[in-house]
C-alpha cells in the first residue's frame, strides 16, 4: 500500500486520464510507456459521462480551444467512457508491471465498477471536493486517498478531509484551468498547504512542459501527477497540457536525484572536491632555463597548472632574488633554492 507520508522520495504519477480516448491498446501502450519513463504510478479517470455533462452541456472557451468546436461535451465523455472488463485488465497489466494503479472516480456507480479490483489508491477530483455523498462512499473503502484542491478555500479543504477516516490521505495543489499559463500556476500555494495542513502535500500540474512539475518538487511535493500522452500536439482536452515520454522521464528522473543537490549546510568544499585542488589549481614555474647565481626575472618564470609548492600568490617573494643552483625549463619554483 502507498504511505504517502512515509515517501522517501516524490511520488510521480502519470495521469493517463481521457488521454487513451476510449482506445484499451493506448491506454495499456500508456502504462507501459509510463513504467518505463519511471513513474510510480498510473492514473485513469473513471465516470459516468451523464454526471459530467448532460446532451446540452457547453464548452468553456478553453475547451472549444483544445478539442475543436464539433462534438458536445456529453459525446466526448461517452468516447472516453471505459467499461469494467477494459478497466480490470488494465489495472492487471499495471499489476503484472509493478505499477501502481490509481483512479479518479466521479460518481458512486464508478466506484462501485472499480472497488473488486484492489486499486492502489482513489482519487478526488478538484471538482469533487464538495461532493461529500461520494466522499462518504470512497472513504468506506480504506484505500489511500489522493485530494485535488482546485478552485478551493481553505474552508472547503477542511469540510473535505472530515469526510475520511484515514490519515493515508495526500492533499494536491492544482490550479483547475486547462492548460494553465506560467503566471497562474500559484505554486508558493504549495508552501500554505504545508504550513495549513498536517497531511503529504503535492501538486497536480496543468502547466504546459515541465518547469511547474520540477519547481513543485524544490517546493516540497511528495506527489506530482502530470497528464501524460504520446502527442502533445494531438487535438483533444488534455493532450496540449500533458508530458510526453521524454518530459515524464525528465521528471521522473529529476524526483529520484534532486535531493543530492542540496548537499551540506558549509562553505567549505567536500574532501572529495579537495582532491581536485592539485589538478585545477596552479603552482609557480620556469618559464626558461636559469642558472645559477642569476637573478629570477618576472620574465623567466610562468604561473600555470597543476599546483605545486609554491603558491601564486608567493609571485613578487621569488622576483629579483638569485638562483642557488641551476633551475631548468618547466621546474618548479622552490624557495629553499632561492636566496
Amino acid at each position: 500500500m502507498i504511505n504517502f507520508k512515509a515517501l522517501k522520495k516524490p511520488f510521480i504519477i502519470a495521469e493517463i486520464g481521457i488521454n487513451h480516448e476510449g482506445n484499451f491498446n493506448i491506454a495499456k501502450k500508456l502504462i507501459f510507456e509510463a513504467k518505463k519513463a519511471g513513474a510510480d504510478g498510473v492514473k485513469f479517470q473513471i465516470f459516468k459521462p451523464f454526471t459530467l455533462a448532460n446532451k446540452m452541456s457547453k464548452k468553456s472557451n478553453l475547451q472549444k480551444k483544445s478539442s475543436g468546436k464539433k462534438e458536445n461535451l456529453y459525446k466526448i465523455w461517452k468516447k472516453m467512457e471505459l467499461n469494467y472488463v477494459q478497466i480490470k485488465k488494465l489495472r492487471s497489466f499495471a499489476k503484472k508491471i509493478n505499477i501502481y494503479f490509481i483512479c479518479s472516480v466521479f460518481d458512486v456507480e464508478s466506484l462501485e465498477k472499480v472497488r473488486n479490483l484492489n486499486i492502489d489508491a482513489y482519487k478526488i477530483a478538484s471538482s469533487d471536493i464538495t461532493d461529500s455523498y461520494l466522499q462518504k462512499y470512497i472513504s468506506k473503502e480504506k484505500k489511500p486517498i489522493i485530494l485535488s484542491t482546485g478552485m478551493s478555500d481553505k474552508k472547503d479543504i477542511k469540510n473535505c478531509i472530515k469526510n475520511f477516516r484515514t490519515r493515508n490521505l495526500v492533499i494536491l495543489h492544482c490550479v483547475s484551468l486547462y492548460p494553465c499559463e506560467k503566471k497562474q500556476a500559484n505554486l508558493n500555494r504549495i508552501i500554505s498547504l504545508k504550513e495549513n495542513f498536517n497531511y503529504a502535500i503535492g501538486y497536480s500540474d496543468h502547466c504546459t512542459g515541465i518547469n511547474a512539475a520540477i519547481t513543485s518538487i524544490f517546493l516540497g511535493a511528495k506527489v506530482v501527477e502530470k497528464h501524460f500522452t504520446f502527442n502533445k500536439k494531438k487535438i483533444g482536452l488534455d493532450h496540449k497540457l500533458s508530458a510526453d515520454y521524454n518530459d515524464l522521464k525528465a521528471i521522473c528522473d529529476f524526483a529520484k536525484d534532486y535531493q543530492y543537490l542540496f548537499g551540506r549546510k558549509t562553505i567549505n568544499p567536500s574532501p572529495y572536491e579537495k582532491s581536485f585542488r592539485k589538478l585545477f589549481r596552479k603552482g609557480i614555474y620556469f618559464r626558461k632555463n636559469v642558472k645559477k647565481g642569476k637573478k629570477i626575472l618576472e620574465k623567466d618564470i610562468i604561473i600555470r597548472r597543476p599546483m605545486n609548492i609554491t603558491h601564486p600568490r608567493e609571485y613578487e617573494q621569488i622576483i629579483n632574488k638569485i638562483a642557488k643552483k641551476n633551475f631548468s625549463e618547466g621546474e618548479t619554483v622552490n624557495k629553499k633554492y632561492i636566496n
